[in-house]
């Protein structure tokens, strides 16, 4: 289909989609700047694959998901050299400081949210991206098949595997610091 022709098919397609492109985006990124770099990075790839874009309509936003997911993987694959850069040049680094013990309710939510934070952090890459779009994209088996390339039977069982990780990992208690000895005291 010669570009004039795509214009107004693929303009209803970003006015559709992109705000849901842009949600998965934010939820995977730090900041918005990144969210809408990768909401570009999709529809410019859109544009470029046009011909193989999915003519049924419940297949458009998995396909979607899945070009966006492949914008944020390098997003993060790069925002990892930069961490790793920044690192090797501040060698100077700051030991942790040591905590007190939460004892109000605001504490007590945000030592639970750094819990679940970590453990989504332990899961393996597959499990974490199944997750995330089953729970965040809210896509069914069908979709979740269609946005990771797998069979919907292969797809149910990833996300029960991926959920049994996780539920493990949250039962793990939190990790705390080890108390340090004090000085002039043999443990």
């Amino acid at each position: 289909m010669p570009p004039r022709s795509r214009e107004q098919p693929f303009e209803a397609l970003f006015r559709a989609h992109q705000l849901a492109v842009l949600r998965f985006a934010q939820r995977r990124l730090s900041d918005d700047a990144a969210a809408w770099d990768v909401v570009s990075e999709t529809f410019l790839t859109v544009w470029r694959s046009w011909e193989s874009r999915p003519m049924d309509s419940s297949e458009t936003l998995p396909w979607l998901y899945a070009i966006a997911g492949n914008a944020v993987r390098n997003r993060h694959r790069s925002d990892v050299r930069v961490r790793r850069l920044t690192a090797r040049l501040s060698a100077t680094g700051s030991a942790a400081a040591g905590l007190a013990p939460a004892t109000d309710v605001v504490a007590q939510e945000a030592v639970a949210r750094d819990h679940a934070r970590w453990a989504l952090d332990q899961l393996s890459n597959r499990d974490r991206e199944i997750l995330t779009l089953a729970v965040w994209e809210e896509l069914d088996l069908p979709g979740l098949a269609t946005t990771l390339g797998i069979s919907p039977a292969a797809a149910r069982v990833r996300l029960h595997r991926a959920r049994r990780h996780l539920q493990d990992l949250i039962a793990a208690p939190p990790l705390v610091p080890a108390p340090s000895s004090t000085p002039g005291r043999r443990p």
